[in-house]
């Protein structure tokens, strides 16, 4: 993950298929919605990054958030 913070999984999980890789990948940057202030005071980005290997990118899940206040 990467954008303000920066989390790297060194072991990893194998999962069935894509498709369970990505609900895993939109699981964890919904964690970061429940901690708005870890993306930044007034919202940011979660990028999760889905490999097969170190060097290999299969897919990327990005989640925006946003606040807005009135003034």
């Amino acid at each position: 993950m990467h954008d303000g913070i920066h989390v790297t999984d060194s072991l990893g999980q194998r999962l069935p298929d894509l498709e369970a890789a990505k609900m895993e990948a939109v699981q964890i940057a919904g964690l970061f919605a429940l901690r708005p202030s870890m993306v930044g005071g007034n919202g940011g980005a979660v990028v999760v990054v889905i490999r097969y290997a170190p060097d290999s990118v299969v897919m990327t899940v990005r989640m925006a958030f946003n606040i807005d206040a009135p003034a």
